[in-house]
């Protein structure tokens, strides 16, 4: 037993050895859960002899699943099954593989992976001649999540005699689920929402599978349970109705997906979840609790500042990390009068750093929101700083910043059939493959390029009910008036006047359009803050050499990403940038969702600010915001002790008021403007019926021709329908 809890802290230890019952602990950023729980399995085995087929140990992700059974098969030798070592999904789909056949499944059914969706996908898409984009793939994918949401579906889906003509919509959204949901039956496929909806619901028609599953799991671990959905917690917790051992580990504080449906109250109020009245056996039990708080990764600096911005939190369970590791840095504060001060300022550190004997890669740079990375993109590059941008794609690599460059292109240069070609159908215009064969044949016939071509072809008979002639009219347009515009003004009428706007809009997928503003802001910013004259080629000129800039050496190079893509990772340096109010936090989750996306929006910093093993730089800048907005600092700056904090640069008293009013604005309580069953008009949806109001998340569901939507209070683009 000594070989097992060698190395290992008290409360480590606490939690290994604690075995029977209901357990949770509460384990902060870099406290060695892992190490935790993988000796705890270990433990299990080789001093109690439990079986490993009789513990099942449920993490979040593939990776850490597979690190834990390394861990694991290093303590107990390679021959130990650790199959049970997985995530939910790989669970439901192993309970599934044994008994789907009570549900007219065969047991080698297929899990559709994101790939194989998108091909169902286009299938229903090819059957209704709708035109398929990642941005609609990625809404659809949303709405069917949505519709799944209700588990009702899997019993007519598990009902051989169903007669699936009976699925049928006059409304678009639901008859592209419906026949998504018809082609899955068809080739036996189950995505990632059914794998725990059918497993649930097998379990409640066959009480006997629940009850050899029940029997088998004498041992349930949970890894990252403040991340478990109301749904998968009923799943486990049924689990655990005979043996009632089961042991969750967590952080409150590391919660920042309840935007997907985590719950955190799931681990908060742990003990009130095991007895909820919703179970027809009670548990009666009472839980014991323990909190992990030894930090092994950051130094103290670093975890002052965590613990004194997580501490304005509400909805938590106190405590306060800390570290035997003594000295450290004070962590660093930079104000910058706009963005060109605050990419310096941390390309300086990098450079310096790699000049003292020091690697790139010792470097992260962390953000908010993805189209932060444009100003740190464009000053590494300019810089000669390799990155690379990790969980995601380059800025100027994004669809819609490649879509809205090309229109600039063309209307610059009407011979650019590579710019034409990208974007003739993007919004869709039904220029299919024949009419395109039409325009390419006459363009070669008369070398001339694909834009002329299209005018001159355009009123023939075979372009009738395309919109080519409101395309071409478009470009015309914007050309006329190329000479007289900013390079801003003509994005703005671009995204306008071709309705590329709309189209993102309708897509559902707002970063999309927060990806084009930040390119909009740029140019913005070189036309006015720094007071250089912008032309469209000059402009167009420098985006394509930024572009084609030399990165292949990806060996030695400074990560960019997200927070959100940083859970679970760790750098010895860390840049978190752009925390600017409106942005960081995001001024869109808290008009949505108010206070609770407040205390999620603060999770998500500390989470950030908890991945800085040695040095931690916070970083910001004025300029031009988010729209409504001039930025001020984020609200977490000054969550913040100042005198933890080393400030780098002058923040004016102004700004300061400035960044108070804008929190007060935020806070301001919104209040119900229409009702259940009001008939509304949106400005981009157009009209439809409030089905439900939820005032806690400031939002009203109204129905729509494509669907329910879910729309905030604060939205100003509602009106009644008299």
């Amino acid at each position: 037993m000594q070989d097992i809890l060698d190395g290992l802290n008290e409360a480590q230890a606490q939690a290994v050895t604690s075995t029977e019952g209901y357990v949770r602990v509460i384990a902060g950023a870099g406290v060695g859960k892992t190490k935790a729980l993988t000796h705890r399995y270990a433990y299990l085995v080789n001093e109690l002899g439990i079986s490993p087929s009789n513990i099942l140990c449920i993490t979040f992700t593939n990776k850490a699943a597979n690190e834990m059974k390394k861990r694991i098969k290093t303590m107990l030798g390679e021959e130990f099954d650790t199959s049970f070592v997985a995530t939910l999904h790989a669970f439901c789909t192993r309970v599934l593989r044994e008994d789907i056949s009570k549900l007219f499944y065969p047991e080698n059914f297929i899990v559709l992976d994101n790939i194989d969706q998108k091909n169902i996908l286009e299938e229903v898409y090819d059957e209704m001649n709708i035109k398929m984009d990642t941005a609609s793939f990625k809404f659809m994918i949303d709405q069917i999540r949505y519709y799944k949401n209700l588990i009702t579906y899997v019993e007519y889906l598990s009902d051989p005699s169903f007669d699936y003509n009976t699925l049928t919509s006059d409304k678009k959204s639901e008859e592209i689920i419906f026949r998504y949901v018809k082609k899955q039956r068809k080739y036996f496929g189950l995505d990632f929402f059914d794998l725990i909806n059918f497993t649930i619901y097998l379990f409640g028609k066959f009480p006997d599978i629940l009850a050899k599953w029940q029997k088998r799991l004498h041992y349930i671990m949970v890894d990252e349970f403040q991340d478990i959905t109301a749904k998968e917690f009923k799943l486990i917790r049924r689990l655990t109705e005979i043996n009632r051992n089961l042991f969750v580990v967590g952080d409150p504080d590391q919660n920042i997906y309840e935007w997907r449906g985590t719950n955190m109250s799931v681990l908060v109020d742990f003990d009130k979840w095991l007895d909820d009245p919703c179970f027809k056996n009670k548990l009666n039990t009472s839980c014991k609790d323990m909190i992990m708080n030894e930090n092994y990764r950051s130094t103290s600096p670093i975890l002052n500042v965590a613990n004194s911005l997580i501490d304005k939190n509400n909805n938590r369970v106190k405590k306060n990390l800390f570290t035997q590791k003594d000295g450290g840095q004070t962590a660093e504060y930079f104000h910058g009068k706009n963005d060109k001060e605050e990419i310096k300022y941390i390309c300086d550190k990098i450079i310096k750093n790699k000049e003292t004997g020091g690697r790139y890669s010792d470097f992260a740079v962390l953000y908010r929101s993805n189209y932060v990375s444009r100003f740190v993109e464009q000053g590494f590059l300019i810089n000669n700083i390799p990155y690379v941008v990790y969980g995601g794609i380059g800025f100027y690599e994004r669809a819609e910043i490649k879509d809205v460059l090309s229109y600039m292109r063309l209307v610059d240069n009407s011979e650019d059939d590579l710019s034409f070609m990208r974007i003739i159908n993007t919004p869709r215009r039904k220029i299919g493959k024949m009419k395109l064969e039409i325009v390419k044949n006459y363009a070669k016939n008369n070398s001339i390029s694909l834009y002329n071509a299209l005018k001159e072809c355009y009123h023939l008979e075979s372009f009738k009910g395309c919109k080519a002639k409101e395309f071409i009219g478009a470009i015309e347009k914007l050309k006329e008036q190329l000479n007289t515009l900013s390079v801003s003004e003509l994005l703005q009428k671009v995204i306008k006047d071709t309705d590329y706007e709309m189209y993102i809009r309708e897509s559902g997928d707002i970063e999309r359009l927060d990806n084009v503003s930040e390119l909009l802001r740029s140019i913005v910013t070189q036309e006015t803050e720094y007071g250089e004259p912008l032309s469209l080629s000059a402009f167009l000129q420098n985006i394509t050499l930024l572009r084609d800039s030399d990165r292949e050496d990806k060996s030695d190079c400074v990560k960019i990403m997200t927070v959100h893509t940083a859970k679970g990772l760790e750098f010895d340096h860390v840049f978190l940038v752009g925390l600017t109010e409106g942005i960081f936090p995001s001024a869109r989750s808290l008009e949505e969702r108010k206070n609770d996306a407040l205390e999620e929006e603060r999770r998500l910093c500390f989470v950030g600010i908890t991945r800085a093993k040695k040095n931690l730089y916070l970083t910001e800048s004025e300029g031009f915001g988010v729209k409504g907005y001039s930025k001020v600092p984020s609200r977490f700056i000054f969550d913040i002790d100042k005198n933890l904090l080393k400030m780098i640069g002058h923040l004016p008293d102004e700004i300061k008021i400035e960044a108070t009013l804008q929190v007060e604005k935020f806070n301001k309580k919104t209040d119900v403007v229409y009702k259940v069953s009001d008939q509304i008009r949106h400005k981009v949806f157009g009209e439809g019926v409030i089905e439900s109001v939820d005032e806690k998340t400031k939002t009203y569901y109204i129905r729509f021709v494509n669907g329910v939507k879910p729309i905030n209070f604060n939205y100003n683009g509602l009106s009644h329908i008299f």
